[in-house]
């Protein structure tokens, strides 16, 4: 079968795949019922949607009517094979690295980095990094630091970078995280490092 939607292809490749690593990744949990939802209901019944709706699209791809290459964006097959190396072995060695949170930590960025840098342009590769960085350094750093980070590293993606856009949209952005999130709806962030 030859494909003849690209786009329709990898859209396809990754809502599965995301869907199967939540709806697998969640089975450590108690499932629950409908009524009584466990901690793994919810991914698990959303990753399994997601699954169902990324293989639909899977599909199209090759009986789409419209043609469109699958070199939608550039694909580094030795980048990917050393995500899932890295990520794998860190996975793997799990249990031996109890006593080095701080080295599984990196070696599991290392490996989510390698893994966003496999597919796409430079700017999809930078603006998703932004935000694992966010997420990774939410807890240690806190809320204003790390949307620091996402604002200044996202546009680093683009093509323009303007400094004087991108200072007052970090400062609206960090203003507005902080009274929404922490002072209105009283979520339990740090501010800063040394909180």
């Amino acid at each position: 079968m030859k494909v003849k939607n690209g786009k329709d292809f990898w859209a396809g490749l990754m809502f599965a795949g995301t869907g199967l690593a939540f709806a697998l990744g969640s089975q450590n949990y108690p499932m629950g019922s409908a009524v009584r939802m466990g901690p793994a209901y919810f991914p698990t019944v959303l990753g399994g949607l997601l699954a169902l709706l990324g293989a639909g699209i899977f599909l199209r791809a090759f009986f789409s009517k419209i043609e469109h290459s699958t070199r939608v964006f550039p694909f580094r097959l030795p980048v990917l094979i050393a995500s899932i190396v890295i990520g794998g072995a860190t996975y793997l060695a799990a249990n031996s690295l109890k006593g080095a949170p701080m080295l599984e930590f990196a070696l599991t960025g290392i490996a989510l980095a390698l893994f966003i840098g496999a597919f796409g342009p430079r700017a999809m590769f930078v603006i998703l990094l932004a935000v694992v960085i966010y997420g990774y350094a939410l807890k240690p750093l806190g809320l204003v630091l790390s949307t620091v980070i996402l604002i200044v590293m996202s546009a680093l993606g683009g093509h323009d970078f303007r400094k004087k856009e991108i200072v007052i949209l970090t400062i609206a952005m960090a203003l507005f995280s902080v009274f929404v999130f922490v002072k209105g709806l009283g979520l339990p962030f740090n501010l800063w490092p040394w909180e």
